[in-house]
């Protein structure tokens, strides 16, 4: 909603009339605009993942009962404005109702949150022409990809909602653009605080996975897979209890910074950027584990009992990392020799070249009391001469988007894009740049005799052989997807189509008694058991007047080693949203 000059201008008169402003202290220009959306999804599918010592889960049932206000403008005057973005959001799901006293709570019975996209003060031609400066709340997304940007780093990512894919949230900044000539810009940002990114509730469901140990070294993480199968064996599995993420200290060298050169040559838009800062995606740190002692049975098999749970306790942190970037966009016409009537095509490449810090886990444990034998206290032997572990390489990786998109006559817009890597991807280990891949699921062997020798209980001065029993499946750490989306539009009514296939490999390995060694099975991303995909039908009619319906799915297709068949992403999903924009 925008006031017209005439209603403006009275209406700032008189509010600055009443406040006692001057004549050219009430002239404001002020914009208001904003949406009220309702969102409903119901989840379609139970997922249950682990045994049921340990398991997590997500029931079918209605996974999103939203109201939301949005509130969205800006107040300007002369060379400088205010610019707001905020969101009233309605939950529509109690919380957690603990006891009766909760009942007498309003925002436990009727919880809401404000989300804040933009709340920042800006200024143009600050002491030099040419010179803008932004301050507060902003989001600062330099991508040209769709919806997949690996070179926004200064925002984290907002991936609570799947159908928000893309999405970041706002952080406090200080950003300064400076334009010497037309169609330059030369941009420094700094982020004094750094924000996590934002998860949905579903990547819980992956804390019940401990097959998918987190670290590069093959030896070790088969010893460890062979020891947890071990003290199985004796009653005692092993249970993610808590998951403990630590955040930088707020100090001035863990501030995120970033510049960026942007321009157009030869009709085509072209920046380069450089970006200190950190991954907002945890990765493994470190691993506490401690013996709780207690015998429970499976409460649909009586036979199926444990003598306690080795509880674990996880340390996550957010790596630093450094980003070179490039991003170009614009359209071009090879076939245009042929008609006048054939429009050019549009392009987006978008590239980051991304240097991590290297990090450790470490291990450690109180006594564990097996009854048969005792582990003590300490920090775990991991045969490495003293160094330890690493979760994440040093060595440098890249992420892309490269993308076209065309449209043909009124009805059909065509949107393809060759994505590597996603958000939560991070690590070298895919087929550019060599590392170690990441691990999927992992199964060990029931025989006692070998798994003695892979894990032994006693010191025997034997060598383990964890390689032996372990077998293990692995996906390189950085994907690749193939996007595809069709917008066909029918007057007001649009028919969206969405996909994402996901043309990752997996290998399995194990070992071959035969050849007495370790073997592979590489299994193509065609392959009826790795086959994977998102797939998005939308279907929305516009009434005109701001006011839209719209409905749908997010379906997940895949097995649980795959990207989209993970119990992580939350599984199938269909929506309504109805929304009214002014």
């Amino acid at each position: 909603m925008s006031l017209s000059s005439p209603k403006r201008a009275r209406a700032l008169g008189l509010a600055g009339l009443g406040l006692g402003l001057s004549p050219a202290a009430a002239a404001l220009d002020v914009d208001l605009g904003g949406k009220l959306q309702t969102d409903i999804r119901y989840r379609t599918d139970l997922i249950e993942v682990g045994e049921w010592y340990g398991q997590r889960t997500m029931e079918p049932g209605f996974s999103r009962n939203q109201n939301l206000f949005k509130l969205r403008g800006h107040v300007a005057s002369g060379k400088a404005r205010l610019v707001f973005d905020n969101d009233l959001v309605y939950m529509g799901f109690s919380d957690s109702l603990s006891d009766f006293s909760t009942l007498t709570r309003r925002e436990i019975v009727d919880p809401f949150r404000i989300e804040s996209h933009s709340l920042y003060l800006e200024a143009w031609d600050v002491g030099l022409r040419g010179l803008d400066l932004r301050i507060g709340q902003q989001r600062v997304m330099w991508g040209v990809g769709d919806q997949f940007n690996p070179t926004n780093n200064l925002n984290a990512d907002d991936v609570e909602d799947p159908l928000l894919f893309g999405d970041q949230l706002g952080n406090i900044m200080v950003r300064a653009d400076y334009s010497p000539a037309p169609g330059w810009t030369f941009s420094g940002v700094v982020v004094p605080i750094f924000k996590p990114a934002l998860l949905p509730a579903s990547a819980e469901l992956g804390l019940a996975a401990i097959d998918r140990v987190p670290i590069t070294d093959p030896s070790l993480r088969w010893k460890l897979q062979s020891e947890q199968k071990q003290a199985l064996n004796l009653g005692f599995p092993t249970v993610v209890g808590s998951v403990v993420p630590t955040l930088p200290a707020n100090t001035l060298e863990n501030m995120q910074w970033s510049v960026r050169a942007a321009g157009t040559l030869g009709m085509q838009d072209v920046a380069l950027s450089y970006y200190d800062g950190r991954s907002d995606i945890p990765v493994a740190v470190g691993n506490h584990t401690t013996l709780v002692a207690s015998r429970e049975c499976n409460p649909n098999d009586e036979t199926d009992c444990i003598n306690g749970r080795l509880m674990t306790e996880a340390r996550l942190v957010y790596p630093k990392m450094k980003v070179l970037g490039l991003n170009a966009a614009g359209e071009m016409n090879p076939l245009g020799w042929i008609a006048d009537g054939i429009r050019p095509i549009g392009y987006r490449l978008e590239v980051a070249y991304i240097m991590p810090e290297r990090t450790t886990v470490q291990l450690t444990n109180d006594l564990l009391d097996f009854g048969l034998y005792q582990q003590e206290a300490g920090e775990y032997d991991y045969g490495m001469g003293g160094a330890l572990p690493t979760s994440v390489t040093g060595d440098p990786f890249m992420k892309w988007t490269a993308g076209l998109d065309y449209t043909f006559g009124r009805h059909v817009y065509l949107n393809a894009q060759w994505v590597h890597g996603f958000p939560d991807e991070f690590g070298a280990g895919d087929w550019i740049f060599d590392g170690p891949w990441e691990v999927r699921g992992a199964t060990v062997t029931d025989e006692p005799s070998l798994l003695l020798g892979c894990a032994p209980i006693f010191d025997t001065g034997a060598a383990p052989t964890p390689e032996r029993c372990v077998t293990e499946t692995t996906r390189p750490r950085v994907g690749d997807y193939g996007v595809v989306g069709v917008d066909l539009m029918f007057g007001s009514t649009k028919l969206r189509l969405f996909s994402i296939l996901d043309f990752t490999p997996i290998v399995v390995s194990r070992w071959d008694e035969e050849g007495e060694r370790r073997v592979q099975r590489r299994i193509a991303w065609s392959n009826a058991e790795t086959r994977s995909m998102v797939l998005y039908p939308e279907l929305s009619h516009n009434f005109g007047n701001g006011m839209e319906l719209a409905g749908g799915a997010v379906v997940m297709l895949g097995s649980e080693v795959t990207k989209f068949g993970d119990p992580a992403t939350g599984g199938t999903q269909v929506f309504t949203r109805a929304s009214y924009s002014f």
